[in-house]
């Protein structure tokens, strides 16, 4: 099954602000609705941290026919509270999504 993974920085100073935004993703109310966005999609989204002595680290993964147009699809209908800590977390502008990782190696291709 196709599959997209991306790396986003947790800027500097943010790290407890990803972990509450993580912490409600996991829990009710917003937990429904999370997961719901990416069933709507068709994506198995997983989400990471991975800490480095140069930086946090978002690592997510997206499983499913076409993680890339399911990609596309989240970021044009993300509520504008999620946009706002995307851009201050993470620096992402949602309007315009971030250029998608490229594979470079694949034993077993």
């Amino acid at each position: 099954m196709p599959m997209i993974v991306m790396a986003l920085p947790i800027l500097p100073g943010k790290k407890e602000t990803w972990l509450e935004m993580i912490n409600q993703i996991n829990s009710e109310p917003m937990r429904s609705e999370f997961f719901g966005s990416r069933e709507a999609v068709g994506v198995h989204e997983r989400t990471y941290i991975q800490e480095s002595p140069h930086g946090d680290f978002a690592i997510i993964t997206m499983e499913g026919d076409d993680p890339v147009a399911a990609f596309a699809t989240i970021m044009a209908n993300s509520p504008p509270e999620f946009a706002a800590f995307a851009k201050d977390v993470h620096g992402l502008d949602m309007s315009e999504p971030p250029s998608l990782p490229r594979l470079v190696v694949d034993t077993k291709a």
